[in-house]
């Protein structure tokens, strides 16, 4: 495995694991992020939360890390899914990242970081 490939592994792993943190210990933050419509929202965050840890310290080790990014970028698309729905809510936005173009913004962020993840993933 190349040495870019193991950097790139290693940042995405701090992001994920960091931001899997955040969603455990501040899920309140979190939840206004999962949709409206979607049953459960407060056990939603604890299990991606957890998901992401799991998934950041799979990038960190060499025997998991292609399935880990295989998953991160999975996560990334699904979430960029996610933030898309958000369209539908914009006129209502009280937050410069609920407006239009933060919500797109949000997307296209999600979609770099599953890019990135798709690099190590193909090593």
């Amino acid at each position: 495995m190349s040495l870019a490939v193991t950097i790139v592994a290693w940042l995405l792993a701090a992001f994920v694991i960091v931001v899997g943190v955040a969603h455990l210990v501040t899920p309140a933050k979190v939840e206004p992020l999962v949709p409206e419509w979607w049953p459960a929202k407060r056990a939603t965050v604890y299990t991606s939360g957890v998901a992401e840890v799991v998934i950041g310290i799979g990038l960190l080790v060499p025997a998991t890390r292609t399935w880990a990014a295989g998953v991160a970028m999975l996560m990334f698309l699904a979430y960029t899914l996610v933030h898309l729905d958000d369209l539908r809510h914009t006129s209502r936005a009280t937050r410069a990242s609920d407006t239009t173009g933060g919500v797109i913004t949000r997307g296209v962020v999600n979609l770099a970081y599953a890019g990135l993840a798709l690099f190590v993933c193909l090593g």
